[in-house]
């Protein structure tokens, strides 16, 4: 089955899509409470004006609030899972449709294919890291202690994957599949789903560091490399994989001012040279669609720009209107 022919599972009502969006946005603001309490409760104890406080908001730093790294990557992570348990109810519940139909074509989720894209990314991340530390070591400040990193670690392990499963779910999976249905193609989705990604993105701490264009191109480059994995590979487990070892790594290994995750990573970097973090996205990107094109046989690059169809019991193509 197609990741499409999934999608027609259950009932489509467009504006059965317009209210689980709404629905999730509010689950995202519940999940923010936490976050808001301890934040403002902390402000209040360090005596924080309105200055320092756009200052927190604009780096994300929580010893400024006398707060622990680990505890605040929680709090930010949690509207995230209250936004993915709240999507995949009403996947459920209003949308009659079982949760794995958002995520893949196949009867179930493929977890060779997460686990290959996770382990491929995370090692080719690592990879690149030690050449760019050969290169230039003073750029790096050793950080380990094991009293902060274990608890990182437990959170990057299973908190994390909450996170990107979230934001793959909705914009490869549930909005992808909804874009598809109604305009017939595969390129419109994919194209407002990526910006849509990078939208999400807009208010990150790297956006105010390094520039909006640049940033932007990364995350809008990043969506579109997973949406193209999403499309070619008829499910997300890909995309699921990818962008776990993306986010796992930017936590555990190596952090720098103005990251969205400011962690107690084995690893700091003193100064991020953007432009070439990008043309290293790039290449790296062009070569994980390489090596997962040719590892699961894909050959048919022109259905992205073909109409989507189905064809029905008789093997007769049929209408989307119908």
């Amino acid at each position: 089955m197609s990741f499409f022919e999934a999608a027609r599972r259950g009932d489509n009502a467009p504006f059965k899509y317009v209210l689980v969006v709404i629905a999730v946005v509010i689950g995202a603001i519940i999940g923010q409470i936490p976050l808001g309490i301890v934040v403002t409760m902390a402000a209040r104890k360090q005596g924080m004006g309105f200055a320092e406080m756009e200052e927190f908001q604009r780096s994300l730093d929580f010893s400024s609030l006398g707060l622990g790294d680990n505890l605040g990557l929680l709090l930010m992570l949690l509207p995230f899972v209250t936004a993915l348990a709240v999507l995949l109810f009403f996947v459920v519940a209003l949308h009659h449709k079982r949760p794995t139909d958002v995520f893949t074509g196949r009867s179930r989720l493929d977890w060779g294919r997460i686990g290959f894209a996770f382990t491929f990314w995370f090692l080719l991340s690592a990879g690149l890291e030690i050449v760019a530390y050969q290169l230039d070591p003073g750029n790096y400040v050793w950080q380990f202690e094991l009293s902060s990193f274990v608890p990182l670690l437990l959170i990057a392990l299973f908190i994390l994957p909450l996170q990107t499963t979230f934001e793959e779910a909705l914009f490869r999976g549930y909005l992808m599949q909804g874009f598809g249905l109604l305009f017939r193609n595969r390129w419109l989705p994919l194209l407002l789903t990526s910006a849509g990604f990078g939208l999400l993105h807009y208010a990150n701490p790297e956006v105010g560091e390094f520039g909006f264009a640049l940033m932007m191109a990364y995350y809008i480059g990043v969506g579109l490399l997973m949406g193209f994995c999403t499309l070619m590979d008829e499910g997300t487990e890909l995309a699921l994989g990818l962008h776990a070892a993306t986010n796992i790594y930017g936590a555990t290994a190596v952090s720098f001012a103005g990251s969205a995750l400011q962690t107690p990573a084995l690893f700091r970097i003193k100064e991020l040279d953007v432009p070439l973090m990008l043309g290293i996205a790039l290449a790296s990107g062009l070569l994980f669609l390489f090596i997962v094109a040719r590892r699961y046989g894909w050959n048919d690059w022109a259905k992205l720009l073909r109409r989507i169809e189905f064809k029905d019991n008789q093997g007769e193509v049929e209408s989307l209107d119908e």
